[in-house]
C-alpha cells in the first residue's frame, strides 16, 4: 500500500515532532542500556556490487570526549562497539545559506585516514521538515566516526518557511561541499553515503533514488538551474541507509492540505511536487546499496509505505535491505540501541567492499 500518514490535517503535528527532540536528549543513555528487542531482517536476494573545512568563527571543536563503551543490543544480548576517540569539529559552514541552514558538524575518527582516504556519511536529522537540529542525530554521527568513517551531521532549511525542494538542495550542497574539501580533510568522495531518519530518510532515499535519473526529472527536484556547475560536482552515492522514511506521497488525497506547509499546496494544486518528493517515484537499478529500517508499531509513518518501497528496489534489482524492528513505534525506534546497530553494520560492511567504478 502507498504512504498514506497524512490523511487528515494535523494527523502530524509540531507537538509530535517536539516530543521526538526531546525523547533524543537521552539517546546516549539508552545506547548503553542493553536491553532492546531483536531485529527482523528482510533482504533481497539480489546483490549489485557496492558501489576539514576552516570552522566559522567561534565554531567548536571537542576532541576526547567519547572514551566510555557504547554497549549495543542484538538479539537480545550485549554486543560493545569499541570506544575511540572522536574530533568533533563544530558549526562548520558548507552552503551559502545563513542562520543554523547550511551548517555542519563533522566527527572525525581519531585514526590514520586509509590510502584513499575516510568513507565519508552526510547525516541528516528528522523533524518532518519543520524542526530538528544536527545535534538531535550526534550518537548516529560519533558511532560512525569510531568505525573510522567521517559523519558529517547536517542542519537544513525548514518548512513553512522554506518548502520543498529547499532542503533536498541542502544535502546537495553538503555533497558539494564533501567533494571540494576531499584533498584536504582526507575524504574518500568514492566512498560518500547518506544517512537520516525521518524526515531525514526521506531527504536520503530521495537524494540517493534521483541520483541517476535524467536532469530533467532532478531538476524538478531542486531550484538550481541546468546549467549550475554544481551538478558535476556532485559525488556519486555509494550507500543509502534511510530509518523511518516517507516515501510516496502520490496517492495522498487529492484535496488534503496536510502537506501544504512543506510541498507548497494540496496534491490537486501541486501535483509534480509530490511526485518529485517521493522516493518510491524514482526507483531505478542503478541506485545505490540500500539498508532501511522501521519501527513495527509507528504509527506516524507507516511501514507499509517502506515495505513497499523495499519491495520496489528489490524488483529493480537494487541491493535492498529492510530491518523492521518490532513493537516500537517512531521515536523509539530512532533511539533503539538495535538500530544504532543495524546502521554501524551496514556503512561498515558496504565501505569495506573494494569501490568498483563503472568507466565512462
Amino acid at each position: 500500500m502507498p504512504y498514506r500518514p497524512y490523511v487528515s490535517a494535523g494527523s502530524f503535528t509540531l507537538g509530535t515532532l517536539v516530543g521526538m527532540l526531546s525523547v533524543v536528549i537521552s539517546a546516549n543513555a539508552l545506547a548503553s542500556n542493553g536491553a532492546d528487542i531483536p531485529v527482523q531482517e528482510e533482504t533481497t536476494t539480489q546483490k549489485m556490487e557496492a558501489n576539514r573545512a576552516e570552522p566559522e568563527p567561534g565554531a567548536k571543536a571537542a576532541s576526547g570526549d567519547s572514551e566510555e563503551l557504547n554497549k549495543v543490543a542484538v538479539g537480545g544480548s550485549r554486543k560493545i562497539i569499541s570506544a575511540k576517540r572522536v574530533t568533533v569539529e563544530q558549526d562548520q559552514r558548507f552552503s551559502e545559506q545563513q542562520g543554523k541552514a547550511g551548517l555542519c558538524d563533522l566527527y572525525l575518527p581519531a585514526s590514520d585516514p586509509p590510502e584513499n582516504g575516510f568513507p565519508v556519511v552526510i547525516v541528516i536529522h528528522g523533524g518532518g521538515w519543520v524542526a530538528g537540529d544536527k545535534w538531535t542525530i550526534a550518537t548516529y554521527s560519533r558511532l560512525l566516526a569510531q568505525e573510522g568513517i567521517v559523519a558529517v551531521a547536517i542542519n537544513y532549511r525548514l518548512a513553512p518557511t522554506h518548502k520543498f525542494p529547499a532542503q533536498v538542495d541542502d544535502v546537495r550542497s553538503a555533497m558539494v561541499w564533501v567533494y571540494q574539501n576531499a584533498q584536504r580533510l582526507k575524504l574518500n568522495s568514492k566512498q560518500v553515503g547518506l544517512f537520516g531518519y525521518s524526515a531525514g530518510g526521506h531527504l536520503s532515499a530521495l537524494l540517493a533514488s534521483l541520483a541517476d535519473e535524467t536532469m530533467v526529472v532532478r531538476a524538478a527536484a531542486s531550484n538550481w538551474s541546468v546549467t549550475d556547475a554544481r551538478w558535476k560536482q556532485l559525488p556519486k552515492i555509494r550507500a543509502v541507509c534511510a530509518g523511518g522514511p516517507p516515501c510516496d506521497f502520490r496517492s495522498l488525497p487529492i484535496d488534503n492540505s496536510a502537506m501544504a506547509y512543506f510541498l507548497g499546496g494540496s496534491r490537486r494544486e501541486k501535483p509534480e511536487a509530490y511526485v518529485a518528493a517521493s522516493p518510491a517515484a524514482h526507483v531505478s537499478g542503478d541506485d545505490p546499496v540500500t539498508q532501511l529500517f522501521h519501527g513495527e508499531g509507528d504509527a506516524i509513518v507507516p511501514l507499509a509505505g517502506t515495505r513497499d518501497f523495499h519491495k520496489s528496489q528489490i524488483n529493480a534489482g537494487i541491493d535492498s535491505r529492510l530491518a523492521v524492528i518490532p513493537k516500537q513505534g517512531h521515536m523509539l525506534t530512532f533511539i533503539s540501541p538495535t538500530t544504532y546497530q543495524t546502521v554501524v553494520n551496514f556503512f561498515r560492511e558496504v565501505f569495506r567492499k573494494p569501490v568498483i567504478v563503472s568507466p565512462r
